[in-house]
């Protein structure tokens, strides 16, 4: 599993510098983003195997926010990180395709884990498949 990336998108710095270091624990490449814009604003934006997306900070509060990441959860796995009772945001993340809502406070083993199932899910050509998501073609 070395050889899979996942992108950690926070504003928060201290959440981004942890959930690397779990990542990398586990045996997987981390890439940390701050924000949207930095990932969107690169000529050719690469896609990683998964995405941690932290909407419990900042602009990806909103929930409209997570519509601009329709077009990747229907390339690669997201899970979004919610604080507890964020209902709305939950909601519009799974309605736009993430993976997974994963609630604040975190219990690590299980980030790790579907961590770990996302990157290791496989589809034909073109195709992402995932427990609870539509089958989407690319």
């Amino acid at each position: 599993m070395a050889d899979k990336t996942v992108f950690i998108l926070s504003e928060d710095p201290a959440i981004r510098n942890l959930l690397s270091e779990l990542v990398v624990a586990a045996g997987l490449r981390a890439e940390t983003l701050p924000s949207i814009e930095v990932w969107f604003e690169t000529a050719a934006p690469k896609l990683p195997d998964c995405l941690v997306l932290d909407a419990s900070v900042g602009d990806l509060v909103e929930p409209e926010r997570l519509a601009e990441f329709t077009w990747a959860c229907a390339r690669i796995p997201i899970l979004v990180l919610v604080h507890r009772g964020a209902v709305q945001t939950a909601v519009h993340a799974l309605k736009h395709g993430a993976m997974d809502v994963l609630q604040k406070p975190l219990r690590v083993e299980i980030l790790l884990e579907r961590i770990k199932q996302a990157v290791e899910e496989e589809g034909d050509e073109g195709t992402v498949r995932w427990p609870g998501a539509r089958q989407l073609r690319t």
